[in-house]
């Protein structure tokens, strides 16, 4: 499995007027091969714990006597963890990732992890090469150009390729389209799912419901710093009190398909695709 978490707590300014459980208790598995949501309201845990599964937020072995935290086969509770294997096997890419672009020209930029790995020129040019190709940008266009001059969805691209550019196993996207409009947000949608062809292993963080349940196949919903369950898009989005209950909406699609239903359309009520929808209207339509 990629992740093996159990009994996990984190507390931020412990002992102090301003201490917070920020995660409490928690018990979660992602097997290889899960493109894994996770869900919650603003300040449920959800970055803390994407945190923790690159050292990005150190255990505390003093509220952990008795946790698990095993990331790609590396044990995150030893006492010297395996950091320098870690950042080998998991991939992160946070939200607004393109404010982290900093190289003169997008190839340079790109390169950045790939020479972090050790690899020799050679090898960190193809590896580049084929990074920047897999997000959709034309490498002999793009290479020598300014990341600064290039547009929202393009910067986005360039920020992702130089993620995916260490070949990770275990690909970590924090709201992967924030911030970008429709078209852009389409596009980078589309990239992700692309993605999990050589990264095999994602999770994705959003508080999108429609890009959740267009491309999780798991879907863990946190609140409080508490896991409320793990479910597949079809069970999550059957319960809806509990999507109310953490201020988080349907997806647009299931919204639609509900109201289409009422006015006596014979559609499926609880539609979590577009395709789906478009494929029961045209049925609908023509029967």
């Amino acid at each position: 499995m990629s992740v093996e978490i159990k009994n996990l707590n984190f507390i931020y300014s412990p002992k102090t007027p301003y201490e917070k459980k920020a995660l409490d208790d928690i018990t979660l598995t992602v097997e290889d091969g899960d493109f894994f949501g996770i869900i919650g309201h603003t300040g449920s845990g959800k970055s803390t714990l994407i945190n923790h599964l690159n050292a990005l937020t150190r255990t505390q072995p003093k509220y952990n006597k008795d946790a698990v935290l095993k990331v790609c086969g590396i044990d995150l509770m030893a006492k010297k963890p395996d950091l320098k294997g870690l950042r080998e096997k998991v991939g992160m890419v946070f939200q607004y990732p393109e404010y982290q672009l900093f190289a003169d020209t997008v190839a340079k930029d790109v390169a950045y992890g790939a020479k972090n790995l050790g690899l020799n020129d050679e090898e960190t040019e193809k590896r580049v090469r084929d990074a920047i190709a897999r997000v959709g940008l034309n490498y002999d266009e793009i290479a020598e150009r300014s990341p600064f001059e290039l547009s929202g969805g393009q910067k986005r691209r360039v920020a992702i390729a130089g993620v995916i550019v260490m070949r990770p196993s275990l690909l970590i996207l924090d709201e992967p389209t924030a911030g970008l409009d429709p078209k852009g947000k389409k596009e980078i949608l589309a990239l992700v799912k692309e993605l999990q062809k050589t990264c095999p292993t994602i999770i994705m963080v959003s508080h999108n419901m429609d890009e959740v349940a267009e491309c999780c196949n798991k879907v863990g919903v946190l609140s409080n710093g508490k896991i409320m369950g793990v479910f597949t898009p079809d069970e999550l989005f059957s319960k809806r009190a509990l999507i109310s209950s953490l201020g988080l909406e349907l997806p647009t699609v299931t919204e639609l398909s509900a109201f289409l239903a009422e006015k006596g359309i014979d559609v499926n009520p609880a539609t979590l695709v577009e395709r789906d929808l478009v494929e029961s209207l045209e049925w609908f339509l023509n029967k």
